[in-house]
C-alpha cells in the first residue's frame, strides 16, 4: 500500500454502539490540536452513507472490501483514524496486513443494555438498527491482543484521555529514533 512513511493508523472497532466514534471524534480533534497532524476520520457509517463505501454492504465479500477501503484512505494521511466493527480475527489480520507495524488496534466496548440505549439516539442516514441476517455484529469475537482495549462506561473523559495519552505514545514510538 502507498502510505507515507510516517503514517500511523489508529483503528477502533467493536460492537455498534460501543462508543468507537465518539472516541474517534475526540481523537482526531486531540491530534489534530496538540499535534497540528494531517489527521482524517473514517467513520465506517458515514462512509456508507456518503462516502468510500456507498456501494458496499455486509456481505463477507463487501466487508473485505470494505477494510481495504478503509485501510488505503487511512493510509494517505500521516495519521489515519478508522471506525469499523472488524468482527473476526480474520477481518483484523487483513488490516494489519495491509497497514503493517503502524497500525493500532482499539477495541471498544460497552455491554449490552449500554449499546442498545445508544442505539436508539443514532441519526447517521442510512444506518440500520436492524441487522441484517449478514451484518457483521452477528459474527463478532472479541479480539485477541488488542493494543488498547476501553470500557465505554468509564467516564467520558477518561475514556478520551486514557485513548489520547496511548495514541500520543504510539505517535512517539511509530516515529522512531
Amino acid at each position: 500500500m502507498n502510505q507515507p512513511r510516517s503514517s500511523t493508523i489508529f483503528w477502533l472497532l467493536g460492537l455498534p454502539a460501543s462508543g468507537k466514534t465518539t472516541l474517534a471524534r475526540h481523537l482526531r480533534d486531540y491530534l489534530r490540536a496538540e499535534h497540528g497532524a494531517d489527521c482524517e476520520l473514517y467513520d465506517a457509517d458515514v462512509e456508507r452513507a456518503t462516502g468510500v463505501l456507498q456501494d458496499l454492504g455486509w456481505s463477507p465479500s463487501d466487508r473485505i472490501a470494505t477494510i481495504r477501503a478503509l485501510a488505503h484512505a487511512a493510509g494517505r494521511h500521516q495519521i489515519g483514524i478508522v471506525t469499523l466493527v472488524t468482527s473476526t480475527e480474520a477481518e483484523r489480520k487483513l488490516a494489519a496486513d495491509l497497514l503493517g507495524q503502524r497500525l493500532h488496534l482499539i477495541h471498544v466496548h460497552a455491554p449490552e443494555p449500554v449499546r442498545h440505549a445508544r442505539d436508539a439516539l443514532r441519526t447517521v442516514r442510512g444506518y440500520r438498527a436492524n441487522p441484517a441476517p449478514d451484518a457483521p455484529e452477528l459474527s463478532w469475537s472479541d479480539p485477541e491482543q488488542p493494543a488498547l482495549a476501553l470500557d465505554t462506561t468509564a467516564p467520558l473523559s477518561t475514556t478520551v484521555n486514557a485513548l489520547c495519552i496511548f495514541a500520543a505514545t504510539a505517535l512517539d514510538n511509530d516515529a522512531g529514533p
